[in-house]
């Protein structure tokens, strides 16, 4: 005779039915849907001429992956499944991490690993500590699943807070969610303390690691920590093409951690990936210098609106990323509507901060029109 499952058992074994479902059962709550429709969303949607809302690289892809893309649909691979090719990016990203492949996982951009991961503690009535003002998809997929959220306040200097994040840890089944750099402050944390953090709390909490603009940052090959993973069993690292590799659109991201729980995130449904997104990928990691070439971009544009911010005597945080967290001194909904008017979209607001402001870098026109919306809004 069959022994029943128990009530875990079922749970994990039942995960991709139950994670449906408890997604589902959220997007299908009209009024909370409503509610979702943030500042952000709804510029998504406007007719504006700089859509600065929502950290894309508008630089795009590299002329390689471009060509991947269209190759792969000319040779008529659209109808087909990436199964082959997804092994070859699996081997490609194992080696630029230094891991083997059965630590990589891959999925509909980093933000698909946050859901699962969120999930799966929700699912086991767990926590999620984050940082406040923080990135939500992984608090609200736990909460969703039926775990419970727990923010910790950005320190000073809008970093991440180690030590209170630590001491927040009080009970089982807790996931911190670290994302560095941060959104939306853009800061990261100095390396060591973040290496330090990792091996201090690993042992009591799984740290989901979130990388997604860390190849914007000074320094990309002396702060990742994706390397911890062979080591530190309770971490993950999520890495995106979404950012500086200019794939938002194409929905492919990774994961870099133990084998077991890369097997229990595989158990919350396969990564859907298409034919041209995964050859885009490959494409773009064998281009070695787009990277550089567009951070540098990036960067100098980042540096023209940080000029503006001091010359207009507004704080701001100290940006790694492709955006930057300013403080506007008015309620965030009022400058949202003043640099609407001006065609400019800005991201929606994080609480606690609503007098601050999240700006993307966008093309050097974008940008220049922002900068003389800015003034025209903040300097009166």
């Amino acid at each position: 005779m069959n022994t029943p499952l128990t009530r875990r058992q079922w749970l994990l074994r039942s995960g991709a039915t139950l994670a449906g479902a408890a997604l589902g059962s959220r997007f299908l709550n009209f009024e909370a849907q409503a509610q979702m429709m943030t500042p952000e969303r709804l510029a998504a949607t406007a007719p504006v001429k700089a859509r600065l809302s929502l950290n894309e690289n508008p630089f795009g892809p590299s002329p390689a992956a471009l060509r991947a893309i269209t190759d792969s649909l000319a040779a008529g691979k659209a109808c087909r499944y990436p199964y082959g090719e997804a092994g070859e990016l699996v081997e490609l990203i194992a080696r630029k991490e230094g891991v083997p492949a059965d630590h990589i996982v891959l999925g509909v951009g980093s933000g698909d690993l946050l859901e699962k991961a969120g999930i799966h503690f929700g699912l086991m009535k767990g926590e999620a500590i984050y940082a406040a003002p923080g990135y939500l998809q992984l608090p609200r997929a736990l909460e969703a699943a039926g775990g419970r959220a727990v923010p910790v306040p950005v320190n000073a200097r809008q970093e991440h807070d180690l030590p209170a994040m630590a001491a927040a840890v009080t009970k089982p089944n807790t996931i911190i969610y670290l994302a560095n750099p941060s959104n939306p402050t853009g800061t990261v944390v100095p390396t060591a303390a973040l290496r330090d953090f990792i091996r201090e709390v690993s042992p009591k909490a799984f740290v989901f690691l979130d990388e997604a603009y860390l190849d914007i940052a000074d320094d990309y090959a002396g702060r990742t920590l994706a390397g911890l993973v062979r080591d530190t069993p309770n971490l993950l690292v999520a890495r995106t093409f979404s950012k500086i590799y200019g794939l938002a659109g194409m929905r492919i991201g990774y994961g870099v951690t133990a084998p077991k729980f890369a097997a229990v995130l595989r158990t919350y449904g396969p990564a859907s990936l298409g034919f041209p997104s995964v050859m885009a990928a490959i494409a773009s990691l064998r281009d070695e210098g787009y990277v550089a070439a567009t951070r540098a971009k990036i960067v100098a544009e980042r540096e023209k609106l940080l000029a503006l911010l001091r010359e207009l005597g507004r704080p701001y945080a100290e940006s790694q990323a492709n955006f930057v967290f300013f403080q506007t001194g008015r309620p965030h909904a009022e400058v949202h509507a003043a640099l609407m008017k001006e065609s400019v979209s800005i991201a929606r607001a994080f609480p606690p901060m609503l007098d601050w402001a999240r700006l993307t870098i966008g093309l050097p026109e974008e940008n220049a029109l922002a900068r003389e919306a800015l003034r025209k809004v903040l300097g009166k």
